[in-house]
């Protein structure tokens, strides 16, 4: 009885021909153990289905069963805490079961029917293209790319987008190379110059790499900026930067490594990072309430007035504007979900006022909300190389909200 009831659902589900109700009930089977050999044999007959919408891989197959049946078990644990940062708070512990039901279902929608989408796994997947998605939201937005501009210590700015592959013009001292997506320093031999400063912009929407004189390597996210020498000299390697960026930093204990980040519109905002050779990601947008340095590899130094932590990998500093005393807040994350963005990918785990601001700055966009928006959290993933329409469907499907697209503004209505 059950093993008929679970193929009616699933079929219901994936015509989407199915209540609030039946979804749940669908979800209560398929998170238990026994019907795993049922559910992989459901998904076979759509593997084999002559149906366009229907048809799948077996790789993505076996990725829908690993993922449904391991992330929906973690759900209840580390990925819904009572709290998210900085204080945002997730469903009361009483609404969780319920949340975590629609947010499985909303997996299997994505999965099975569109094929392309990774909802709640943490490795990216080779599935099969993803179906082209109709807007449904008025207007639709590329994905953001590689764009970003270079001002010269001349105060000339190159935009990179344009510019044509191969060495850059204008800089003494350094050979600068452009390549897709990238550029690089490398110092001339016996050509001693006085210390120059170069910036890497990238405007929302963009993001770029950089190489820099001694081999380290940044990632720039959108909306961000790197100042940095076009020669490291001296007893320190200074660099200043704002917005978000991910470094890969040569070792030289010679020459300590040294991030500086401020917030220039908000009193105290701002840390000092110190690494001899590591793996690090830092957070600093202007309109996130606390900056975030993020160790991946090795250990550093972060600073903030007279305080002082030392990190060690998986941990994450946080610092607030107008904190005095103990103002470097320190705990443990899931670096992957951190650095997912410069690997191609937005990993939310949030309310939503923090997940629009990051599709805000990737898809440059703005966002108004109609409705009190304040207690919607999702957590999930899917590519930055999509559509905004795709990201938002994924959203959507969870329950409970709307989108409109308008004159490159977002809409977010509670539909509760």
């Amino acid at each position: 009885m059950q093993s008929q009831r679970l193929d009616d659902l699933f079929f219901r589900y994936c015509e989407k021909n199915i209540t609030q109700e039946e979804q749940e009930e669908l979800m209560s089977l398929l998170l238990l153990e026994e019907n795993r050999e049922q559910l992989n044999g459901l998904i076979d007959q759509l593997i084999r289905s002559d149906q366009s919408e229907y048809r799948l891989s077996q790789e993505t197959a076996d990725d829908i069963l690993t993922s449904i049946f391991s992330a929906t078990a973690k759900s209840a644990g580390d990925r819904f805490p009572d709290k998210l940062n900085d204080g945002d708070e997730i469903l009361p512990a009483k609404s969780r079961p319920l949340w975590i039901v629609k947010l499985a279902a909303a997996s299997v929608a994505l999965l099975l029917v569109y094929g392309g989408y990774r909802w709640l796994g943490h490795k990216e997947q080779k599935v099969a293209p993803v179906v082209a998605l109709k807007s449904v939201y008025g207007e639709d937005v590329a994905a953001g790319g590689n764009r970003a501009s270079l001002i010269l210590a001349t105060g000339e700015t190159l935009d990179l987008t344009t510019v044509t592959n191969g060495s850059l013009h204008g800089q003494p001292g350094v050979k600068v190379d452009r390549s897709r997506g990238e550029i690089s320093y490398n110092a001339l031999s016996g050509n001693q110059q006085a210390v120059s400063y170069n910036i890497l912009k990238t405007p929302l929407g963009g993001q770029y790499k950089v190489v820099l004189p001694d081999g380290s390597r940044a990632w720039l996210n959108a909306g961000s900026s790197l100042r940095y020498p076009t020669v490291f000299s001296g007893s320190g390697r200074d660099v200043e930067m704002t917005g978000e960026v991910y470094f890969e930093i040569e070792p030289n204990k010679k020459m300590p490594f040294h991030v500086q980040v401020i917030d220039r519109n908000v009193k105290g905002k701002c840390m000092k990072i110190t690494v001899l050779g590591t793996h690090f990601n830092i957070s600093s947008y202007g309109d996130e309430p606390a900056m975030h340095a993020t160790l991946l590899e090795g250990s550093v130094k972060v600073e903030k007035g007279n305080v002082t932590k030392i990190l060690s990998p998986g941990q994450q500093a946080s610092v607030s504007g107008g904190q005095a005393e103990r103002s470097i807040a320190v705990k443990m994350v899931d670096t992957e979900s951190v650095v997912a963005w410069k690997d191609g990918r937005f990993e939310f785990n949030g309310n939503i006022r923090e997940i629009m601001r990051q599709i805000s700055r990737w898809y440059d966009l703005d966002v108004h909300y109609e409705g009190n928006v304040e207690r919607k959290a999702f957590a999930g993933t899917i590519s930055r190389k999509n559509n905004v329409s795709e990201v938002l469907k994924m959203l959507e499907l969870t329950g409970g909200i709307q989108f409109r697209i308008e004159d490159r503004k977002i809409t977010v209505k509670n539909t509760d």
